[in-house]
């Protein structure tokens, strides 16, 4: 036998032995309950949204931060390594796969304690299997007057999980990572430690003060692996006294330019004060119905004609709008409403304004919106997102090219929803905005797929363009076929300047090479931090750089 095939089932060999010896002391550890290795349970995580062909071991379910300490140091002993989640619904990114073969899951999703909580300094601390749903029970229960702005994903999927990966809200602190701290972490080695003031016991501001004292650190746990987040605290927003959404279309992409550069001057001076999201008619279009398969005879993307008469049919636009205006009072509203509209009303073609009043009027509402139910008028603005009501209302858009009926209880992995994001930044400039739409435009409508888009306004300077690329993944070819799509967009887009501000499994390996040492400096990190590569190898580590 050849030395190096017997060197490589030698390597096998240890890794089975090590596999086994860690699966005994993790069932020691945690429960043998919560060590998984049932196929079907191992089979649904291996499972995203695209092709994924990373074989998953195991999963472990830890219950608090001292288990996960243990996984991790029986990972270290037994040279195995781990890949933890909090509730495994990052969709369009990879779901719970990670990013290597043959990764341990590590399940964080029993770690459901919200730590504490102060109406006062408005704050809530939470556990990583905490999700959206319950921060806004919790809140509600305690007839509190604060809120946590939600994001468009599930109401079951879990705060810390996104925020690490810099997931972004509608309304205030809308842009979440911003408004975090008093990380709690567990390192690669097991060792566990606490940002900002939070390391001193005795410390009175370790859930209200960011920096502490000394270098910041929570940075080193977002997007990367260089620790497991156990805790994090999140600051609340108040509840406003007056609450009120403006509506606006475009119906022209000429109007794309002066309508941004406006509504950056409108952020940079306070009047607009949130984090909001201009959709496409193509995003609209799937939040509310699945592809007309019939009426096209199968042909994609949606010709043009079907493209006009589905803009008239749900009023989109070629552009919808809803942003939130939060007052402390009806004098201050009206105020700000006169500001926006006035701003505003020139550069768009339909403008409105809902608010408590309005809503309680049928009359005023169908002539205002003429074709849409006053009752479900009322019922969405009273469960508005904006208000950090958590919902499952963006969840269809992933079924937009299934020919089947969307089931009762949707999960996207589970019914092989075709779902890529693509996620490119772009400065909040007129111009910008419209050059990196075309791209998306263009590269998504030359792979026969309809160019979906929300441009997130998540502060004054910045917007992320989060393109989507759906299919069917029961259609053979379709995952090959959408991944070229994805690799072709990232490229143009990022030959254009506009770069990825969060990326999936499978792109790890797919951005340019760093001008500088960065790489040098994550690699010097990864190394002095988990000597024995033990967490998520690979993920936002551009190991393919420095291994190079």
């Amino acid at each position: 036998m050849p030395f190096r095939c017997q060197c490589i089932f030698k390597l096998i060999g240890e890794a089975v032995e090590n596999l086994s010896n860690a699966l005994y002391a993790w069932r020691e550890a945690i429960g043998t309950e919560h060590v998984i290795t049932a196929d079907a349970d191992l089979q649904q995580a291996e499972t995203a949204t695209y092709l994924t062909e990373q074989r998953i071991p195991a999963i472990l379910r830890p219950a608090n931060r001292d288990e996960v300490q243990a996984c991790v140091k029986i990972a270290n002993q037994c040279k195995t390594p781990l890949y933890p989640i909090s509730t495994g619904k990052n969709w369009g990114y990879g779901s719970s796969v990670p990013v290597r073969d043959n990764c341990v899951v590590l399940d964080l999703g029993r770690m459901d304690r919200i730590v504490s909580f102060d109406e006062d300094l408005a704050y809530i601390t939470v556990e990583p299997g905490v999700t959206q749903q319950q921060v806004y029970d919790f809140l509600r229960e305690k007839q509190s007057d604060l809120f946590l702005g939600v994001t468009g994903g599930p109401r079951d999927s879990s705060l810390i999980g996104a925020t690490m990966d810099r997931g972004v809200a509608k309304g205030p602190y809308g842009d979440r990572f911003q408004y975090v701290l008093g990380t709690e972490a567990v390192l690669p080695t097991g060792e566990c430690i606490h940002t900002g003031f939070g390391r001193f016991e005795q410390a009175q501001a370790g859930k209200t003060h960011r920096w502490g004292v000394g270098p910041y650190l929570d940075g080193l746990f977002s997007q990367s692996n260089l620790g497991i987040v156990t805790q994090m605290t999140f600051l609340l927003s108040p509840i406003a006294s007056h609450f009120q959404i403006c509506i606006f279309t475009l119906e022209e992409e000429s109007q794309i330019e002066p309508l941004f550069d406006t509504l950056r001057t409108l952020l940079l001076r306070g009047t607009l004060d949130t984090a909001f999201v201009l959709s496409n008619d193509y995003r609209m279009f799937s939040y509310s119905q699945q592809y007309p398969w019939a009426e096209t005879g199968g042909q994609t993307p949606l010709p043009a004609y079907l493209r006009e008469n589905l803009r008239e049919k749900w009023q989109a636009g070629l552009w919808f709008c809803e942003v939130a205006l939060y007052s402390q009072s009806l004098e201050q509203a009206q105020i700000e409403r006169n500001m926006v509209d006035a701003a505003l009303r020139p550069y768009v073609s339909s403008l409105y304004f809902i608010d408590e009043a309005i809503v309680q009027q049928p009359d005023a509402l169908r002539q205002m919106l003429p074709g849409y139910d006053p009752v479900e008028v009322q019922e969405w603005f009273v469960n508005n997102l904006q208000r950090g009501i958590p919902s499952d209302a963006d969840i269809p858009m992933t079924y937009w090219r299934k020919s089947e009926s969307l089931p009762a209880a949707l999960n996207p992995d589970r019914d092989r929803c075709g779902f890529i994001w693509c996620a490119p930044v772009t400065p909040f400039v007129g111009s910008c905005v419209r050059e990196s739409v075309a791209i998306v435009e263009e590269t998504c409508q030359a792979h026969g797929y309809e160019p979906s888009m929300a441009l997130n306004c998540i502060n004054a300077r910045n917007i992320y363009v989060t393109a989507a690329i759906i299919y069917d993944r029961e259609v053979a070819g379709e995952d090959e076929r959408a991944m070229a799509c994805y690799e072709d967009l990232l490229g143009r887009l990022v030959a254009a300047g506009y770069l990825p501000y969060r990326l999936g499994t499978h792109a790890m390996n797919l951005l340019p090479p760093a001008q500088d040492d960065y790489n040098h400096l994550l690699r010097t990190l990864k190394q002095a931090l988990d000597p024995n590569d033990i967490l998520a190898p690979g993920r936002y580590d551009f190991r393919h750089e420095w291994e190079a």
